[in-house]
């Protein structure tokens, strides 16, 4: 009892000096007044007004102090974080009142609009930021004016990283503007244009990477663009903002610009908590976060980002989590390796990197969440419409569980849902339990011949190894549910693959050709394709060595009436000597030693099969009521009502 004591009198002395000191400010954009001093904005009667008289205060602040915004409160500028809480008491930044979360706005309203010529008006604005990157129309995202309005121009050829051959014997000269080069599926890049030489575009600026001939580019941020409604351009040099409303009237909409590069930027600071708050329009990212270990974001609103919404660097256990993220132009979230031990959790992720050439240039772009430190967790978030791979993610130990994902890579392509590619060789990282629908696929822009869609629901790519993939459902992507390319040490576990491309697709080829693909192992998975053009196993190599790949133990296949072919396998590809083979399982089974327990479900058992899939992404089981009996692809019959666990798929077909 005496020890228990003094454990309790040790650490009241230790903290007693927080519980005495940590103190309340209040602020409100509607009825605070910065004039009034320290002791009077303690009270929420009255408040300090604005975010500059809190940073001018902050070197103030202690541990345990918290930071209140009013709710239904509007608050313009950045937030500078310049002290730090302490592990047992952070210091907070959340919401008082009542009514809708306090917003921390980058937006301003332009007015005092004057017409130029054709639809097209201007206004003069100054801008905080350096660069103008994104204008809001009743607070809808508009791209830059571009030429062409959609789709993309061919250029034929181009001179290392300096020039591309298009298409402007008719156009005019666009010195100044900006060029759109889709180098390949998964770049799109942005650089100026220095001249136009005939139809030589030289240009200056964005990622490392070559052009591909025959893709395709087009032009933006140039007054001469501005011919369909929304579209805008920012003279920097007179400081003018125009837009082409056609038939319209300024005063027809509320027209925002974002005027505030970050909303929060915390450097080399930590144990800093932001909770029930919202953030809206940046005109790089709402939050910029340098060297910062425990950072947490909590049950906030992030909206309406010219870049990323949270942007990370060398910061150790972040923790995001019940957040909803909309409107991002380039990435939501991006952590990078120097991020360990971060957790993202039950957060709402939609409509990311979704406007052609507003996004960052390189690989990293367009993409709703990137986690590559070690030891992090990314589990129970929902991920709708993104530009790019949904989750990109590497780092030791570091797991991406119970997701659900759907419509990804509408931008660009080569990508996935889920998406692996080490460049530095990392270990057990896991993907489980994820639900992921619709791969979209972006051609646009690409070879005329090359129309496919490669949109993958989970892409372990070049260099990768270490990675287990267990329990996911995936369905309807084009290429292939689960893609292995140039990667080893794969496992591969009971997962259900629905109608995609190829359900299982491995390939090899020269692009990486220090990383044979060796050591995948398959078992108890559903390879079930839905139409003929489908294929349950495709296995690709530039060499003849398609069996040392995989090993395959206990999977179902299914395939439609009319064609029991369920694996290709195509060796030495793009040689003379290349060679496609097609088996049903059974020929597999024969001929390759595999398969021994594999079952084939075979189209004359099943002439027109309804077929019932079903996913349930809650964290509670739901109950599935069937009309009929049906039988699940391991012969298991389901009828009346059952239970269909969390994050976990039933695929059924009716009992003829």
């Amino acid at each position: 009892m005496l020890s228990k004591f003094f454990t309790f009198l040790a650490f009241f002395i230790v903290c007693a000096p927080y519980f005495l000191k940590a103190t309340n400010y209040f602020f409100s954009s509607t009825i605070g007044d910065d004039s009034r001093n320290s002791m009077t904005a303690q009270y929420p009667n009255t408040p300090w007004k604005t975010i500059d008289r809190l940073n001018a205060f902050f070197s103030s602040l202690k541990p345990g102090d918290s930071v209140f915004f009013k709710r239904g409160d509007t608050f313009q500028g950045t937030i500078r974080i310049t002290k730090s809480g302490s592990l047992s008491f952070p210091i907070v930044f959340t919401a008082y009142g009542s009514g809708p979360m306090p917003v921390v706005s980058g937006l301003i309203s332009l007015s005092s609009w004057r017409e130029t010529s054709g639809g097209i008006y201007k206004t003069g604005y100054a801008l905080h930021s350096p660069v103008l990157k994104m204008l809001l129309l009743n607070r809808i995202q508009q791209p830059l004016g571009r030429e062409p309005n959609a789709g993309y121009l061919t250029y034929k050829s181009h001179v290392n990283n300096l020039s591309i051959i298009g298409d402007q014997s008719k156009k005019p000269g666009w010195q100044g503007a900006q060029v759109v080069i889709r180098k390949n599926r998964w770049i799109i890049d942005k650089g100026e244009i220095i001249s136009i030489k005939g139809d030589t575009i030289e240009y200056s600026g964005g990622s490392k990477n070559l052009p591909t001939d025959g893709y395709g580019y087009f032009i933006q941020n140039d007054l001469r663009t501005l011919d369909k409604p929304g579209e805008w351009f920012f003279d920097l040099s007179k400081k003018e903002v125009y837009v082409f409303f056609g038939n319209k009237k300024p005063g027809d909409f509320k027209v925002d610009v974002s005027d505030r590069d970050f909303l929060v930027i915390i450097n080399h600071q930590r144990f800093l908590k932001f909770e029930n708050l919202s953030f809206e329009g940046p005109g790089v990212s709402c939050f910029k976060i340098l060297n910062s270990p425990y950072v947490w974001i909590r049950h906030c609103n992030i909206d309406l980002s010219a870049a990323d919404a949270i942007d990370a660097s060398g910061s150790s256990y972040l923790n995001i989590e019940y957040c909803q993220i909309d409107h991002s132009l380039n990435d939501a979230i991006n952590l990078d390796m120097g991020c360990r031990f971060a957790t993202l959790r039950y957060n709402l992720i939609r409509n990311t990197g979704l406007l052609p050439g507003m996004g960052e240039s390189g690989t990293g772009s367009y993409q709703a969440v990137s986690i590559f430190g070690d030891n992090s967790m990314a589990e129970f978030n929902e991920i709708d419409s993104t530009g790019y791979n949904a989750v990109y993610f590497g780092g030791n130990s570091t797991t991406v569980k119970n997701n659900r994902i759907d419509y990804f890579c509408t931008v660009k392509d080569d990508g996935a849902a889920i998406y692996v590619g080490d460049w530095n060789v990392t270990r057990q990282k896991k993907i489980t339990g994820n639900i992921i629908f619709n791969g979209i696929g972006a051609s646009l822009g690409t070879k005329s011949f090359n129309t496919s869609s490669q949109a993958e629901g989970i892409y372990i790519d070049d260099n990768s190894s270490g990675v287990e993939i267990q329990g996911n459902s995936i369905s309807k992507c084009p290429d292939g549910g689960i893609k292995i390319h140039n990667a080893h040490d794969v496992y591969i576990e009971g997962n259900t693959l629905f109608d995609n491309g190829n359900q299982l697709l491995i390939a090899e080829d020269t692009f990486s050709s220090h990383s044979p693909v060796r050591n995948i192992v398959s078992r108890k998975n559903i390879f079930f394709c839905k139409s003929s053009g489908q294929l349950c196993l495709n296995m690709i190599s530039t060499a003849d060595d398609l069996d040392s790949f995989v090993s395959m133990e206990d999977n179902i296949y299914f395939r439609p009436k009319g064609n029991n072919v369920a694996i290709t396998l195509v060796s030495k590809i793009w040689s003379t000597s290349s060679t496609t083979s097609n088996f049903s399982l059974s020929e597999w089974q024969e001929k390759h030693r595999q398969e021994k327990r594999s079952k084939q479900i075979l189209a004359s058992d099943l002439p027109q099969p309804e077929v019932y899939f079903e996913c349930n992404s809650s964290q509670a089981a739901r109950t599935i009521s069937l009309k009929g009996t049906y039988v699940t692809p391991g012969e298991l019959t389901r009828s009346n009502t059952f239970k269909l666990e969390p994050y976990h798929s039933v695929l059924l077909i009716k009992d003829l």
